[in-house]
């Protein structure tokens, strides 16, 4: 290169540069024109629902409703302080008539104006209540519980949605698995008609099981198509669940697995009534009516108020403001008192439905938490038997595999014909798809039991091995 120009060299060097960029294009396309997929764990998704999930985003909004309820309840207990005021031009002064009798002779004008061209009022109040028989503090008490109530209600959505989130992902893995488990099968069924075609070339296998490992290849696809559509209506519903749009490719990085034994059932009916969060926002729901028929009681006894006020009041018409004779003033402070005698059954009324809510909240409440008790028994029993499915649907499989592999050695050495194999790769094909069925019941099983029990502690109880 000693002996070429420089700037031949360096135009050499830009072609080879533009050749390999130009290369790099074909190969890989433009850019951008491939997405990167998304490598989705289990806690990814869940993550990103709880991000994404609508129904948690408008419990945030219900919780901030909550907080400034309590806010308007505070108030109540302090001083309110007002100002007001108010400017006036009269453009025509209001007037007065007098009396004949009151004129000085018969000619004297008899209307009389009043007033000035300019006209203001201002003034600052103040307001205290000094005792309310309870209203005050049963308000805020009131609020207080709805608030956690509302705190409570948004954990207990984050519970379903984590649930929601699981369940999506085990269709996605379930769904997966079947369409892998139908590849392998048409797979087999292809091996098996290539098999049974030489055979018949070489006269030892018949027409019919020709014919019958070829109906068998046929009805094997439709499965696998069906598979396959299940598995995008599976990534459908777990995008949805995730936030993620419709056009984001997914590949999961976790799978379907085994559980262990759940732990002691009365330790988790002991961890539900007192870890729940759907139970602890009905207790709370239950308080904060308690506090409303405290308020509804009260309208029947009397309230004590502190006020007091300052106004100012003036008019003028020359300059541009008014002179100090011209402006009055005056001040008070006043202590009243409100004492219902009779209000027509009002107060009657408002604690008779204080009552009635007050029951119907208690009557949730026990109905929630006979459902929750019932749901955590089911769960544990249905985890339960799901692990001691598990292990025969494995044994099965074992089985079905070890028959299929005997039958494929027996069709070698001729001691077994096509039927036998094709029979053999259909039962380790329902068995395989037995065993995916149970992971799937099982993981199922553990997630229903964990929502159901509704603890955030429920990784940490303690499960026997």
């Amino acid at each position: 290169m000693d002996h070429i120009p420089k700037k031949q060299c360096d135009r050499l060097l830009l072609f080879s540069l533009i050749v390999s960029l130009a290369g790099t294009l074909l190969i890989c396309g433009p850019v951008g024109a491939r997405e990167a997929k998304l490598v989705l764990s289990l806690e990814r998704a869940i993550e990103l629902g709880l991000e994404n999930d609508e129904t948690l985003l408008q419990a945030e909004q219900a919780i901030a409703g909550a907080e400034g309820q309590v806010t308007q309840a505070k108030s109540a207990a302090f001083p309110q302080l007002s100002l007001t005021g108010q400017y006036g031009r009269n453009f025509l002064k209001p007037a007065f008539f007098l009396p004949e009798e009151f004129r000085e002779d018969s000619d004297a004008p008899a209307k009389v104006e009043i007033g000035e061209d300019n006209d203001f009022q201002g003034s600052a109040n103040l307001t205290q209540v000094l005792w309310a028989a309870g209203r005050v503090s049963a308000g805020l008490d009131a609020a207080r519980a709805y608030l956690r109530s509302f705190r409570f209600q948004e954990q207990a959505a984050s519970d379903y949605v984590r649930f929601n989130i699981k369940e999506a992902y085990f269709g996605v893995l379930l769904a997966s698995e079947f369409v892998r488990i139908a590849e392998k099968a048409l797979h087999e069924t292809e091996e098996a008609v290539r098999v049974a075609r030489a055979g018949f070339d070489e006269g030892v296998v018949s027409r019919f099981d020709v014919m019958r490992a070829e109906v068998e290849l046929a009805n094997r696809k439709t499965p696998l198509v069906g598979a396959r559509n299940n598995l995008d209506q599976a990534l459908i519903l777990l995008r949805r669940r995730c936030g993620l749009g419709p056009d984001v490719e997914i590949v999961l990085s976790d799978s379907l697995k085994s559980a262990h034994h759940a732990g002691d059932l009365e330790t988790l009916l002991a961890v539900m009534h007192g870890g729940s969060a759907e139970i602890k926002a009905l207790e709370n729901h239950v308080e904060a009516r308690k506090h409303f028929l405290r308020i509804s009681k009260a309208e029947r006894y009397p309230m004590l108020q502190l006020s007091a006020f300052y106004a100012i009041q003036t008019q003028w018409s020359k300059d541009l403001l008014p002179d100090e004779e011209l402006i009055a003033k005056v001040a008070a402070v006043q202590v009243g008192m409100h004492v219902p005698i009779f209000d027509g059954l009002n107060a009657k009324g408002k604690i008779r439905e204080a009552r009635a809510n007050l029951r119907l909240a208690e009557l949730e409440l026990e109905r929630v938490q006979r459902d929750k008790e019932l749901a955590v028994r089911r769960a544990w029993l249905s985890l339960e038997s799901a692990i001691t499915a598990l292990e025969g649907r494995r044994e099965t499989v074992r089985l079905a595999e070890e028959a299929h592999r005997l039958s494929v050695v027996r069709l070698r050495n001729g001691l077994a014909t096509p039927l036998e194999r094709l029979d053999a790769e259909l039962a380790m094909t329902t068995a395989r798809g037995q065993l995916a069925e149970a992971l799937y019941t099982l993981n199922m099983a553990e997630a229903y039991l964990e929502l159901a029990v509704g603890s955030k502690d429920y990784s940490n109880i303690t499960i026997n091995q």
